[in-house]
């Protein structure tokens, strides 16, 4: 299996992980529900660029796509967590309305989801000291993510990770929002702090 010097840039900050699989190359105890109602459980790994979903079960590796399942979770081996995902229909780079797989982050009026995909760099973009070539030709892998706001009337929409573009999801809240994100010194672009705030907006709105 492929090995990959990893750059996690959403939790830490900047974090090298040496020799490791990415987490689509592993496989992960979990569930899948099926559009039809099925419940399997097995050993799941995915591929969410292609929206497909292997599932190990009885010495068998089944396939099943976004259209054919309904939800998934898992344990992940790779950040050793439970992470949660639905299937839910969405326009991607200007394909049909088709469902797609969504992690879910954080749940409330408003649901904080996220996409992720790997990205190949040639170059130290980052000026990290730490970055260094990965085989020949100086590539390496990179994890990373879309993040997604899903409102409570059901619209979907690409968050630019920019704090202008949040505050406005808050409402009424707004102000006092700005304020939270402020004292408690967080960071919009950033994975752990993006669910923290949300978490909180969920908090304060059913207050």
């Amino acid at each position: 299996m492929k090995k990959s010097l990893v750059f996690i840039l959403f939790l830490f900050g900047s974090v090298v992980l040496h020799s490791q699989d990415l987490p689509n190359e592993m496989w992960h105890p979990g569930l899948v529900v099926l559009e039809e109602g099925d419940t399997l459980r097995g050993q799941i790994q995915y591929d969410f660029k292609t929206n497909l979903v292997q599932l190990a079960i009885d010495n068998k590796i089944k396939t099943f796509s976004s259209q054919q399942v309904l939800f998934l979770n898992f344990h992940c081996q790779f950040f050793k967590r439970f992470r949660y995902f639905y299937s839910i229909p969405y326009r991607l780079k200007g394909s049909m309305n088709v469902p797609v797989f969504f992690e879910i982050l954080a749940e409330g009026r408003l649901t904080l989801m996220s996409r992720e995909y790997v990205v190949v760099e040639s170059i130290n973009r980052y000026g990290n000291p730490m970055y260094r070539p990965l085989g020949v030709g100086g590539t390496r892998e990179i994890l990373t993510y879309d993040y997604y706001l899903l409102t409570d009337n059901g619209d979907i929409n690409l968050y630019l990770e920019k704090k202008k573009d949040l505050l406005p999801y808050f409402g009424r809240y707004e102000d006092e929002m700005a304020k939270y994100i402020r004292k408690n010194k967080l960071k919009v672009d950033k994975q752990q702090d993006l669910v923290r705030i949300v978490n909180y907006y969920n908090e304060i709105v059913q207050e």
